[in-house]
Order: structure tokens, then C-alpha cells, then sequence
């Protein structure tokens, strides 16, 4: 693991962000947590979002704004940070090693580089009197990597630990992931998910407004460009936040401008090759909803956060566990990496970008496919066809096997009745 003091690369890339031709300004979460800096008990923020949602942006931003690095006032000054009462200036622009040689913060040695930094934060602050502010990106990076044994992923949670709870030398700590830190040893942290998020939710993701000033600017980029607020509103919109203010998904909204062209540009951004394994899971249930949120469909379900002590865990499939908890901690999963979106009480699919890839997923399943092929053209004569499949005269009438295949069927059955009936409604 490494360690980066006030880093050029973040500036540079906060700064390609700045020179895009669908940029949107989110610098007003900088006057929001200059409000925190040095405020006990609320300073160290954490953020987890699904992949491709900004934080990366942020943290760049944030980087930027705050380091003493280099001079930044030019470049926020034409940013509405700027306008905020609670703006910073820096003029302390110069090299850490310069300013501090008694300090080995950038010294080489892996060994002891872990037990270095926390040391000379201390040293710093003592001499100094001096505090940092931390901003730690991807944070659950080690936590989420399969290569990583469990025993480092122990070790890295309790060096965090370690690092920012009640130490003087920390003013303020942002810290981004995916995955929350909810259920770990991390409650040092105000925590913002895609489960609970009031107050940065607008940061994360972009809101109607900004989707349809950036189609002004769009229009007036090329006047013969064909997308359309309604277009982009169709396939990417769909999450929500806790009040029903729309927010969609950025990575697909600037590539969707950029190109031109709608399309699914979900592809490498998000985790679907665990949604195959959570469709084949063995939870009562699961494979149902699945096909009635792809047709359109919300299911009630009070969801519980999941975090970092599900993937040290793992998922528990035993007595202990019961298949209602199994169900709503992997809804929850799902919520946390993007999958569904989670409004009043009820999942559903966000939008048509990520309806396409669970129908994509359904279908690389045999028997998932035939089900949702049927349901979906509501060929309800084809029941018969689907009861051929099992073979039901095989058991002796009172069996356990046949109960369960009986069970099976008369799901089936339910299913494709109700998605028959609720379309001839419609067409009606």
C-alpha cells in the first residue's frame, strides 16, 4: 500500500475534469466541509457510492482545494465554492520535505512506513502545531480484492482505526468506497450510502437540473446532435434519493453526450458477474422478484445496510441465518453496487441501461431464460410445455422431491398468470 502526499496526479486530473466539455461543477460540497473542518465528533465523513458516480472527482477536487502543493485560488475562484462564506485561500505553497526535514514521511522503506506515517502526523502537529486533512479514496479497495488474505484485511481496517480515531493532528478525514463501512470497527465515521444519504446525495451522481442544463449546452455545442433530455432521462435515470429527486448515473450520461449515441455504457463499471451468482443463489424467492423487477415491478422490503463485516464474513448460508435476513442482505448488496435503487420501502430497477443488463444476465441462465421468454411474450399455453420439463411421474406421490416440484410449478403457474392478466389490463 502506498501513501501520497499532496499528489500532482490528483491535481492533474481534477484539472483535465475542469477542461471537459460536459463538466459539472460540485464544488459547493467544499463550503459543506469546511463547516466540519476541526468540529469533533463530525469531521471524518465517508462516502460510499456505486462505481462511477464521481467520488473519485471529488476526492481530485478536494485534493486540489486543499493542498498545499501548489496554488489552486485561480482555478476555484471561478467556481461556486468561490461564492460560499466558508471559502478557503491558501498562500503556504511549498514542498513538505522542504518545510519539515526532520520528517521521513517520504521515505522508502515499506517496512515501517505504516507505523512512519502515523508518527509523523504526530511529530508534525507537535512541532508545528499544524492538523491534516485526510482524504482517502477507494478505501475498501483491499476489502473487496480477493487477493488480499483475510488477515490483511483485518490489519488495513485496524491501521485506519488507528490513523484518524480521536487524533489531534486530523482536521477533517473524507474518505470514499463502494463498499460502507457500516457493522466494521470504522465508527469514527458520519457515513453517507445509497441507503442513507441527506445531505451529499446531489454530489454523487447528477440531478435532473444538471442533466438538462448539460442537453442545453449540448445543443449548443452542435445543433445536429440528436440526443434529447427525454432520451437520456429513459435509459439512465432511475435513482433516487431520500426526498424522490432524480439522480443519474454520470459515467453514462457524459459518455452518452460525448458519443452521441444511447447505448449501455454500464459495461466494466459495475459488479454484474456477482449478479449472476446472487440469481443463482439459493434463497427463496430471489429468482421470482428478479423477474418481476424486470417487468417493471417494485418490491416492498425493508433493507438493512451491508457492509465490510458481510465480505469478512462472507455470506452465511446456514441454520443461523435465516433466508428473509439471507434476502435483504443481498437486496442490500445490490442496492450498495448500483443494481437497484431503493425509494419508500421498495427495490426496483433504476432504468433501461441497467434492465438491459439484468435480462442479459437472465438469459445466460437455461432456465432462467425460458421463464423470462415466456413471461415476457405472455405465452401463457406454453405452461403445459414448461410442466413437460419436469419430471413429475418420476416421484412417489407423498415425496418430499415431488412436494417441492409440485411448489415449483404452481409458481410458475401464479407467475405467468398474473404478468398475463396485468397485460391484457394494460392493452385494455
Amino acid at each position: 500500500m502506498g501513501f501520497i502526499i499532496d499528489s500532482d496526479d490528483m491535481y492533474r486530473k481534477f484539472n483535465c475534469l475542469l477542461n471537459q466539455e460536459f463538466f459539472v461543477d460540485k464544488s459547493n460540497i467544499i463550503n459543506d466541509f469546511n463547516k466540519l473542518i476541526d468540529k469533533d465528533g463530525s469531521n471524518n465523513v465517508c462516502i460510499t457510492k456505486p462505481r462511477r458516480f464521481g467520488k473519485t472527482s471529488i476526492a481530485a477536487m478536494l485534493t486540489t482545494y486543499y493542498s498545499k502543493g501548489f496554488n489552486s485560488q485561480e482555478i476555484f475562484d471561478k467556481l461556486k465554492v468561490s461564492k460560499g462564506k466558508n471559502s478557503i485561500n491558501k498562500i503556504l505553497k511549498e514542498d513538505i520535505k522542504k518545510i519539515y526535514p526532520k520528517s521521513n514521511i517520504l521515505n522508502n522503506n515499506e517496512e515501517d512506513k505504516i507505523d512512519n506515517l502515523i508518527y509523523n502526523l504526530q511529530y508534525l502537529h507537535i512541532e508545528t502545531k499544524d492538523i491534516f486533512i485526510i482524504i482517502i479514496d477507494e478505501w475498501d479497495y483491499l476489502i473487496s480484492n480477493n487477493v488480499f488474505p483475510h488477515e490483511e484485511k483485518v490489519k488495513y481496517i485496524r491501521f485506519l482505526k488507528s490513523l484518524i480515531k480521536d487524533k489531534g493532528y486530523s482536521a477533517f478525514v473524507f474518505m470514499t468506497g463502494i463498499m460502507p463501512i457500516e457493522k466494521s470497527i470504522l465508527n469514527c465515521f458520519v457515513e453517507y450510502s445509497m441507503l442513507k444519504d441527506k445531505k451529499y446525495y446531489q454530489y454523487f451522481g447528477f440531478t435532473e437540473q444538471e442533466v438538462r442544463d448539460l442537453c442545453e449546452k449540448n445543443k449548443k455545442i452542435n445543433k445536429n446532435r440528436k440526443i434529447k433530455y427525454e432520451d437520456l432521462e429513459n435509459w439512465y435515470n432511475g435513482y433516487k434519493a431520500y426526498n424522490g429527486e432524480k439522480i443519474f448515473n454520470p459515467w453514462s450520461i457524459y459518455h452518452a453526450l460525448n458519443r452521441d449515441k444511447i447505448k449501455n455504457y454500464w459495461n466494466g463499471t459495475g459488479r454484474f458477474d456477482e449478479l449472476v451468482n446472487i440469481i443463482n443463489f439459493n434463497i427463496l424467492g430471489v429468482k421470482d422478484d428478479i423477474l418481476k423487477l424486470i417487468k417493471g415491478n417494485k418490491i416492498e422490503i425493508e433493507l438493512e445496510g451491508f457492509g465490510t463485516e458481510n465480505i469478512l464474513n462472507g455470506l452465511k448460508n446456514n441454520e443461523e441465518t435465516s433466508e428473509s435476513d439471507m434476502k435483504t442482505e443481498l437486496y442490500s448488496k445490490m442496492v450498495t453496487f448500483g443494481f437497484l435503487t431503493y425509494y419508500d420501502g421498495k427495490i426496483s430497477i433504476p432504468n433501461k441501461e441497467l434492465e438491459e443488463k439484468f435480462v442479459k444476465v437472465l438469459k445466460s441462465n437455461k432456465d432462467m431464460k425460458y421463464y423470462y421468454d415466456i413471461i415476457n411474450n405472455s405465452k401463457i399455453e406454453e405452461y403445459d410445455n414448461v410442466l413437460n420439463f419436469i419430471p413429475i411421474n418420476e416421484y412417489p406421490p407423498n415425496s418430499e422431491k415431488k412436494r417441492k416440484i409440485d411448489q415449483k410449478s404452481d409458481g410458475i403457474y401464479k407467475r405467468l398468470r398474473s404478468v398475463t392478466k396485468r397485460k391484457k389490463m394494460i392493452r385494455k
